[in-house]
């Protein structure tokens, strides 16, 4: 009787969680995305602890087993998600998935790479807000190459690659305020910073300081 009391919670939860994320990433520039949760039972073992009268199998966590399903494009079903999406799909919908739930959810870091792939300009700038407002209380790790992004973070590391004795190495560097300025405006401009892209970079990390 409680996984099945514990099952019906599910569905109602379900149907909200799908309706709210679906509205997230499709502000998150995924717009004809179709985000589903998939609740399934499988039939008990003769003479096992069951439920209802199909006798569905009881585990600890119930009688359901739950799977989130993407459609990312028009005239698709839904598919599970692990198997469908791309990796700037995949980290867009675990943001909305964290916003939704970021006051149930305890996980102290979150990293995101590649949340940056196929968008750019009012959707970079969305995004940006969206993982600014993620970090509140929790750590959030971003790999971005989109200078929207980058504005929003409370901390920039430049990462750069160099080759030394025939071995790749990788290393970070904390920016303050003047350098974070300087990147900005080499992520806008290309590796020769002109003037116009300078004031851009101030103009861009000072709205994102007062959002």
């Amino acid at each position: 009787a409680a996984a099945l009391a514990l099952s019906a919670k599910r569905e109602e939860a379900a149907r909200r969680l799908q309706r709210l994320v679906q509205k997230e990433i499709r502000g998150l520039g995924m717009e004809k995305a179709v985000f589903r949760v998939s609740l399934r039972r499988e039939p008990g073992a003769t003479g096992g602890l069951t439920a209802g009268e199909s006798g569905w199998r009881i585990t600890p966590r119930g009688v359901d087993q739950a799977e989130f399903l993407l459609s990312a494009n028009p005239g698709e079903e839904p598919k599970p998600l692990t198997r469908v999406a791309s990796g700037g799909e995949l980290s867009r919908t675990m943001l909305g998935l964290k916003v939704i739930l970021a006051s149930a959810d305890r996980t102290p870091s979150l990293v995101f790479d590649e949340v940056d792939a196929g968008i750019g300009g009012r959707i970079a700038d969305v995004v940006g807000q969206t993982l600014r407002r993620t970090a509140a209380g929790r750590q959030v790790l971003c790999v971005t190459h989109l200078p929207q992004i980058a504005a929003y973070g409370h901390h920039h590391l430049l990462i750069t690659k160099s080759v030394r004795d025939a071995r790749t190495l990788t290393s970070g560097s904390p920016l303050d305020d003047r350098q974070r300025v300087e990147e900005l405006a080499r992520m806008l401009g290309g590796e020769h910073v002109t003037e116009t892209a300078r004031r851009h970079a101030k103009s861009l990390y000072a709205e994102a300081r007062e959002r």
